[in-house]
């Protein structure tokens, strides 16, 4: 075992170091731009600008975290973070230096637009832990460090008068010692590593519970700020210093208990609905607390309260987070990142109109405590429509598939024996149309090289246990091993990449272009150019083994017969020679004398290597060209053998289609 690993520490510490100080420099301005608004209006004299200015930057910072998704393959993450960050820190410069409220508008712009990549990948890349223990406690520290930057500026205000533009300044500093961290990791990647079974879909419920805590989370720190900020001031007549002790007091809180947290909190140990139980309490009780500690009575009620508070809310982020991102395909973990910060966009504005426009008279006890119920119907969601088992997996690792596979294994030889593993291996799969089962148990292999024929009459199920194979038909049961790897959930463009191709009833050509346009287009998935010498020599061999398309290359592939059609799905397989071809209904339509120049063609496609799975009804045609049959009959397997068994027994076939397979074996015995 990694050492790492044994002692808890994370995957990559200078990383986690390098990630979680640039997001305490970003985070460091909030206080200053929520709670130090009237001495910044009152250094510029505009009050109202101000006041706009934080509207602007906001809209700024969630459309610059919507377009950080679509950087994804021109910059890895550690160069995006490396320029945020010093866009970020030019951005604060210029507000901590300026005295023309233009130039810090221009300034704030560029701080929200430098804040964008960290925003959104800085936890992905924290959270590639391979056990769940070690990524809540790395995205734990991760918030902790959040945290202690938010502290930073209200510490220094307790401690002596500061003025905003001083700690700007300190801001700008720690935003580029962050960078200059990150810098060392310009190549990292927020795809590198996959820890865990992943869904290339962002619909998931750990992914709609972080949204729904990142909207209430807006609401709490942007819509709730001056209602806090007020009941401090006002109704319990604290000085600016003593306002933000508090503040800073719960910050702090939240550090300590994110930092410290892991070594006595259970969340780490909890898998499926019993860790949606915990996050959910965590957020519930966090939000009870903001309520309670805004309604409270007493004024040490309300700092404990809000201490907790924030520690409760700190750990539920860390476990939201460590649950949303590692199961999803790479390519989406930055789109449901960017969807969070829009969320946090739309809370903070939701809660900003609604108190200004219909709740302007409440008092500020009751702003601060309706904000707090955010965050309990969140929590209480969150706990409501986890998994029903307690213990049960997430609906997410239920749905593990639909990733790339990373690698098959090599081609095997021909004479690999009866040891070597098969191309492809159905076990016991099964598949229904809604509530209509029509496939059960089926087992079958296909060996490489090898002709397969799935033999049976009509509705025996061939073509949705192909179809189940290439993907277009999910499966309810048991699984389907390709080239060693588990396809049973890949999606079916991606086994098409693998080499697995189908033909059904002629159809793959493209109707409106002609055959000479077909077959180039066919050579675009060639791994040669289609100008090269190889794809001339295949049109060649084409139109050697179909001298009819030849005949035929101007002419549209919708006008051909079809025999034809066949022939020129067929040529498909000589141009880009796939790994394992499945045909279905192979002589559906065709006359004898068609049928006669085709099976050549599926022999010598086998010849090169690749597998074929060929659907046939007719027993004949079947055997003539395959080594090895299957007979389905009701959606089962009913027998199997070579075909010299079959030809030794031509009496059982017969008896299989007319009286049925069991009656059939029975006879035979």
């Amino acid at each position: 075992m990694d050492p790492q690993r044994e002692e808890g520490l994370p995957g990559n510490p200078r990383l986690l170091t390098a990630v979680s100080v640039q997001a305490a420099g970003l985070a460091s301005p909030l206080p200053v731009l929520l709670f130090r608004r009237t001495e910044i209006a009152d250094h510029f004299s505009l009050l109202g600008a101000i006041v706009g200015e934080g509207a602007l930057l906001g809209a700024v910072t969630v459309l610059a975290a919507l377009v950080v998704p679509r950087l994804r393959d021109k910059l890895p993450a550690g160069a995006l973070l490396v320029l945020g960050g010093l866009i970020a820190a030019l951005g604060l410069a210029l507000m901590a230096s300026t005295t023309q409220f233009g130039t810090f508008v221009a300034g704030g712009v560029l701080l929200a637009v430098g804040s964008a990549p960290g925003l959104v990948v800085h936890r992905i890349l924290v959270a590639t832990d391979e056990r769940f223990a070690d990524r809540f406690r790395t995205l734990s520290w991760y918030w902790a460090a959040v945290a202690s930057g938010v502290s930073l500026p209200l510490v220094l205000r307790v401690f002596g008068p500061v003025d905003f533009d001083t700690l700007l300044w300190v801001s700008a500093a720690l935003v580029l010692v962050g960078t200059l961290l990150v810098s060392r990791h310009g190549l990292v990647h927020d795809e590198d590593l996959e820890v865990e079974d992943t869904v290339a879909r962002t619909d998931v419920p750990w992914a709609r519970r972080a949204h729904g805590a990142a909207f209430a989370g807006g609401a709490v720190v942007v819509g709730g700020a001056d209602a806090a900020q007020s009941l401090l001031l006002g109704q319990w007549q604290r000085s600016g210093t003593q306002t933000a002790a508090v503040l800073a007091a719960g910050a702090l809180a939240a550090a300590l208990i994110g930092g410290f947290g892991p070594w006595y909190h259970r969340l780490h140990r909890l898998l499926g609905g019993r860790r949606a139980d915990a996050v959910g309490t965590n957020l519930l009780v966090g939000g009870l607390l903001v309520t309670l500690g805004g309604l409270s009575f007493t004024y040490i009620g309300l700092v404990v309260c809000w201490l907790v508070a924030g520690g409760a809310l700190g750990l539920a982020a860390a476990g939201l987070d460590a649950s949303a991102f590692t199961p999803l395909a790479p390519a989406l973990r930055r789109r449901v990142a960017a969807r969070q910060v829009l969320w946090a966009g739309v809370g903070a504005l939701f809660v900003s109109l609604v108190n200004a426009v219909i709740i302007g008279g409440w008092s500020d006890q009751w702003k601060i405590a309706w904000v707090g119920l955010l965050f309990v119907a969140v929590g209480w969601g969150v706990r409501r429509f986890a998994p029903s088992a307690r213990d049960a997996a997430t609906a997410v690792a239920q749905a593990q598939a639909t990733t790339v596979p990373r690698r098959v294994y090599a081609r095997q030889s021909a004479e690999g024996g009866p040891e070597a593993p098969p191309l492809l291996s159905v076990e016991q799969v099964s598949v229904a149309y809604e509530t209509v089962q029509v496939l059960f148990d089926v087992d079958l292999r296909v060996d490489e090289g090898a002709v397969v024929a799935l033999l049976g009459t009509n509705g025996a199920g061939k073509t949705t246990l192909l179809r189940a194979v290439s993907g277009l038909e999910p499966t309810i049961g048991g699984r389907i091993v390709y080239a060693g790897l588990d396809i049973t959930k890949t999606r079916p463009t991606w086994r098409v990449g693998m080499g697995l191709h189908q033909i059904v009833g002629g159809e793959t050509a493209v109707g409106p272009l002609t055959v000479s346009e077909n077959l180039r287009l066919f050579g675009h998935a060639a791994p040669e150019p289609t100008r090269s010498e190889a794809f001339a020599e295949a049109i060649a061999e084409v139109y050697e083994l179909f001298p009819r398309l030849a005949e035929r290359s101007g002419q549209r592939a919708d006008t051909l017969s079809g025999g034809e059609k066949q022939m020129l799905s067929l040529a498909k397989s000589i141009i880009v020679p796939p790994r394992l071809l499945m045909i279905d209904e192979f002589s559906l339509g065709l006359a004898p004398t068609v049928i006669a120049d085709l099976l050549p063609v599926v022999r010598r496609i086998a010849d090169r290597g690749s597998a074929v799975l060929l659907v046939e009804q007719s027993v004949n045609i079947a055997l003539a060209v395959a080594d090895h049959a299957y007979v389905m009959e009701k959606g089962e397997i009913g027998h199997s053998g070579t075909t010299e068994e079959f030809r030794a027994k031509p009496n059982l076939l017969q008896a299989a289609y007319l009286e049925g397979l069991a009656g059939a074996l029975d006879a035979d015995r």
